[in-house]
């Protein structure tokens, strides 16, 4: 390597980790209750692409007191284009309760399809539960069965919530055939491989 070139991967590796210290102090002003000191840090950020800074934009212009829709949605979008799980899930949440946005039950659950397909726990439980309960859409049990499965095994973002996916999940398992639970099972492995390969952070 030049001295040039380690230069270079300097103030890359620099920038990016700078950015991301940014992006935390500004989260964190925002759970000290200090929303306008977390936007002018956050925005910034957002606005030169930092997808997690973008998102908490969103949340604080969406759900502060100060509420922005048109801005808020806006950076929510960023956040979603990127596939950020959170956005994602947080997307499909304001579809499903027709908050701030007009109520739509199949854009809720494609939402929390694409984000239980990137690994997040939160949406493959809501999935699970909205194919499991067929909430405004047909059920499906074998969806049931492969997402909460998937949620019940992801303690990171779900912690003892991965119980009660465990539980929904044994309650689709007992109305399924032995024929039918082993191809779901092996859809669950073959999507849980998928996912583990991915390697998406969704923090």
């Amino acid at each position: 390597m030049t001295i040039a070139s380690f230069f270079t991967l300097f103030a890359l590796t620099t920038s990016t980790a700078l950015a991301a210290s940014g992006t935390d102090e500004g989260i964190s002003l925002m759970y000290q209750g200090k929303p306008d000191e977390a936007l002018t840090q956050l925005k910034p950020l957002g606005d030169n692409g930092d997808i997690k800074a973008a998102f908490y934009v969103s949340l604080i212009l969406l759900f502060g007191d100060k509420t922005t829709v048109t801005e808020g949605m806006a950076y929510l979008q960023k956040a979603v284009n990127a596939g950020y799980g959170p956005a994602l899930d947080t997307l499909a949440g304001l579809y499903l309760h027709g908050d701030l946005i007009p109520r739509d039950i199949h854009k809720a659950k494609m939402y929390y399809e694409i984000a239980s397909q990137r690994g997040y726990g939160s949406s493959q439980f809501n999935f699970g539960i909205m194919s499991k309960n067929g909430e405004g859409v047909p059920q499906d049990l074998e969806d049931a069965y492969v997402y909460l499965s998937l949620a019940a095994d992801n303690y990171d973002d779900l912690g003892d919530l991965t119980q009660d996916a465990e539980k929904y999940r044994n309650e689709v398992r007992a109305q399924l055939d032995q024929d039918n639970l082993d191809r779901v099972h092996k859809k669950y492995e073959h999507l849980k491989s998928e996912i583990t390969s991915k390697q998406i952070d969704n923090s």
